[in-house]
């Protein structure tokens, strides 16, 4: 009998809506299914805005025997997974005519380009393209979405933000090339859709609208759960338990988004959209359906590569973390030694910190080859700054979660020295260009160099400490 063969762009479809469906064996070509067991490699950045404190960061020790400090106690149960990385410098972002000025903009929109910024608030910005999209772009043929841009709180991608910066460098992280940001989804319900659903058909396209209640009230999978039955009967037996186990996460992670958001009201013989949903104003749970939807992106393999931004850096409103503490956390980052504001970072910090290890504890679960979907991936965990009351960019936090697949190596804390004393950065401080010069090559891009100090290529090797 001739296999069961599926295209991969294949959705369940249901009254006003379709599910896109996991990677499955059905999708591959005969001879490629074979190797259907190998684990793909994943990217992610999680980006904390204005730095933190690190004297409660950065352990005490380096080597395979430190203890995680105050603020990375929640990582605890990753510690054999990760890697604590002190003393990298993003030289690129203190390249500037402007002195201090513009120091967030700076720090957030060279990260992961590593190219000094175009002075500009107008429409001539000029960038980079960004590791995470370095990756995007080798891997755009075999996941349904190429990358996937999330974060807290939108921003404008144009105008004045920050000293004559545009806003197009505080609010992104991801550049698809030196004048394309990737701006980032903000709304839960929207972030569900593009990846589990195919939205509800536009009267443009000749099809009636649904009423917009069926959209809240009824349940995506309620929708197509006949189609969903009739094609499990057609699978092979590994096909199908991945697609009832997606079927269960898009289940739960519908239920949250769902909590979320408050449902336009109804009114008889009326055909109008009627309010939109009320943004949520729970940041944690935000945070965390967030995290589910990109950590079930991921096992379900529609893509490879995301950004999450818990907040842009500057101008972060007043926020309940986690009924910790209610403040701003751009307030408090200008600390000046003061106790309460010290304090008070220390809270936002371990808040932050919380949030990133329920990320990982959503990667850590098992695939299908018996390694985890962690121990497949590449996840940073980083600032703009290190300390945020002196805007340098150098000594910057960052976490290397996951094993890249057997290619990093982890349980570790490496430090490097700082060399240039009280300045911005140092061109002699080691390079977080050299850090993405190993994620590259853990996806076989074995580029030589990456980024610019405007003149000549700023990485130019990987980081040896973590070359499994």
């Amino acid at each position: 009998m001739k296999p069961f063969r599926l295209s991969r762009r294949t959705m369940l479809r249901g009254l006003g809506t379709a599910l896109a469906l996991p990677a499955l064996e059905a999708m591959l070509p005969a001879r490629a299914s074979a190797q259907a067991a190998a684990a793909p490699l994943r990217f992610l950045t999680v980006f904390i805005p204005n730095g933190v404190r690190m004297d409660l960061w950065k352990p005490t020790t380096t080597g395979t025997s430190f203890t995680l400090p105050a603020t990375l106690q929640p990582l605890q149960p990753y510690k054999s997974k990760l890697s604590v990385v002190s003393g990298l410098s993003n030289y690129p972002a203190s390249i500037t005519t402007q002195e201090f000025a513009g120091a967030h903009a700076r720090g957030t929109g060279a990260l992961l380009t590593q190219c000094p910024l175009a002075f500009t608030s107008g429409t001539n910005i000029k960038n980079g393209i960004s590791v995470d999209q370095v990756i995007a772009n080798s891997l755009k043929t075999q996941t349904r979405l190429p990358s996937l841009e999330l974060g807290a709180r939108a921003g404008s991608q144009s105008g004045n933000c920050e000293d004559g910066y545009s806003c197009a460098y505080v609010h992104n992280l991801s550049w698809s090339g030196p004048t394309t940001p990737m701006p980032k989804m903000t709304k839960p319900r929207d972030v569900f859709n593009r990846l589990f659903a195919g939205g509800v058909p536009s009267a443009d396209a000749g099809t009636p609208m649904v009423d917009p209640s069926l959209v809240y009230d009824r349940s995506v999978l309620d929708a197509v759960a006949g189609r969903a039955r009739a094609l499990q009967l057609k699978l092979g037996t590994a096909d199908r338990q991945k697609l009832d186990e997606y079927l269960t996460a898009v289940r739960a992670v519908e239920q949250r988004v769902q909590a979320l958001s408050t449902p336009p009201p109804v009114t008889v013989a009326q055909c109008t959209p009627g309010t939109a949903p009320t943004d949520p104003t729970d940041y944690q749970l935000l945070l965390d359906t967030m995290s589910d939807m990109i950590a079930l992106a991921f096992r379900c393999d529609i893509t490879r590569v995301s950004t999450f931004m818990l907040q842009d850096s500057l101008d972060t409103p007043t926020i309940n973390y986690g009924g910790a503490i209610t403040a701003s956390h751009h307030e408090l980052s200008h600390h000046g030694n003061d106790a309460t504001k010290l304090a008070g970072l220390a809270k936002i910090d371990l808040f932050e910190a919380q949030r990133f290890a329920y990320l990982l504890s959503k990667l850590d679960v098992p695939e299908a080859n018996g390694s985890t979907v962690l121990d497949n991936s590449i996840v940073l965990f980083t600032s703009d700054f290190g300390d945020g009351d002196d805007h340098y960019h150098w000594n910057l936090p960052m976490v290397v979660a996951g094993k890249g697949g057997g290619k990093l190596k982890t349980g570790q804390h490496v430090s490097y020295a700082h060399t240039s004393g009280d300045t911005p950065a140092s061109k002699t401080d080691m390079p977080l260009a050299n850090l993405f010069l190993n994620v590259l090559q853990a996806f076989n891009l074995n580029q030589s160099t990456f980024g610019t100090d405007g003149t000549n290529p700023y990485g130019t090797k990987p980081l040896p400490e973590l070359i499994a």
